[in-house]
């Protein structure tokens, strides 16, 4: 003997194969919202046990509409099947069950906020905004340290030896004059410096100091989101911080969308995330895959040779991942961490000290097809 379990806005319900109603298990009213995001979140709630648990003492089968896998389920009897009959009679007799369509909109309304809300509270959330943060301030600094190189070269054109940029910005905005500059910084500049008299309009220095004060504190609002990341990345994620730093630690977790998401990645994709058009070309052409992506800015693959560097990549990714789903799961610190993949680039050097033949044969490969496309877009 066979029965039917389906959930609505209110709770669970359990049917006979007739379609009479034999059980059911309503959520507390002021619990329905989590009730509903957790049963979205594929978690078995309360009601959902209390129900199978009763109608398990006298039927044979009981088929449930469900979006989790019949294994989450501790119970032989089960079969998943959506939709089933009695999913289908209760969508049909609403009204019967006292609900209404409106009441329905109104709830999920409701629960698509609250979903909302309990995702932006989420701490790897703010996380990942600071560090997006980071990434544009710095592309508009770059545009505007530009604009105000070439602007203030026509007041001062031997400022371009300050090769710096936050020394650059430092200086014109403490300094109201190009005598106060040289006076700031007297070693920096050559003694022969041709001076003009009344050469700048006080007016026009007044904007471009302005414009300097502008931009330097923008680079001071960059340090302290970069401290801010620097400290959510020790709350959150200790270990993966200690494995790869701050900043790339959570340009990872952005890329991935969070902490959990990048912790649930196979090493595999962790490798090359930040290439996917690499790997979409790889795809549509048959160019050779990428061997990393985001992970090629961690100085021991940057500066490993060329032939170590996808071997080292792929056990840091493998680590990476390992780090993540400590500091999601176990939330247990290993200090060890670093060290461990320091021994392990080492042994990696150590076994590999010159390129294979292969890697010899694919890097000429590689060069001659570079050089036949240059001939091609040429004769272009």
């Amino acid at each position: 003997m066979e029965c039917y379990i389906t959930y609505c806005v209110k709770g669970f319900l359990a049917f006979n194969s007739e379609n009479e109603l034999i059980s059911e298990k309503l959520f507390p009213e002021t619990e329905i919202l989590n009730r509903l995001a957790d049963i979205d979140d594929k978690k078995i709630v309360k009601e959902e046990t209390e129900i199978i648990e009763e109608v398990s003492k006298d039927y044979d089968e009981i088929i449930i509409e469900s979006n989790k896998r019949k294994s989450d389920y501790d119970n032989e009897k089960i079969t998943i099947k959506n939709p089933n009959p009695a999913g289908e009679y209760l969508r049909s007799n609403y009204e019967e069950f006292g609900l209404n369509s409106q009441e329905i909109t109104e709830i999920y309304r409701n629960l698509a906020i609250y979903k909302i809300k309990k995702e932006s509270a989420s701490e790897d959330k703010h996380l990942i905004q600071a560090i997006n943060s980071i990434d544009e301030i710095d592309e508009s600094i770059s545009k505007l340290i530009e604009r105000i190189r070439e602007w203030y070269a026509l007041y001062f054109p031997e400022m371009d030896i300050i090769k710096n940029n936050e020394t650059y910005i430092k200086l014109i905005s403490q300094n109201k004059t190009k005598e106060e500059i040289l006076k700031a910084k007297p070693d920096a500049f050559p003694t022969d410096i041709i001076d003009i008299d009344d050469d700048i309009n006080p007016k026009d220095l007044e904007i471009m100091n302005n414009y300097a004060n502008s931009i330097s504190e923008m680079q001071q609002t960059r340090k302290d989101l970069e401290d801010y990341v620097d400290f959510k990345m020790q709350d959150i994620a200790p270990n993966l911080r200690l494995l790869v730093g701050s900043s790339l630690g959570a340009k990872l977790i952005s890329h991935a969308g969070g902490l959990k998401r990048l912790a649930m990645y196979p090493s595999s994709t962790v490798q090359i995330m930040g290439a996917e058009k690499a790997l979409f070309r790889h795809l549509k052409s048959g160019d050779r895959p990428p061997k990393y992506g985001l992970i090629y800015q961690h100085p021991q693959v940057r500066g490993a040779k060329w032939w170590n560097r996808g071997k080292i990549a792929r056990m840091l990714a493998g680590m990476i991942s390992l780090a993540a789903r400590r500091d999601v799961f176990t939330k247990t610190f290993d200090e060890n961490i670093a060290e461990e993949f320091k021994f392990k680039v080492e042994e990696i050097e150590k076994n590999n000290p010159f390129p294979t033949k292969t890697t010899k044969k694919r890097k000429e490969e590689k060069s001659k097809s570079r050089k036949k496309s240059k001939k091609g877009k040429k004769k272009k």
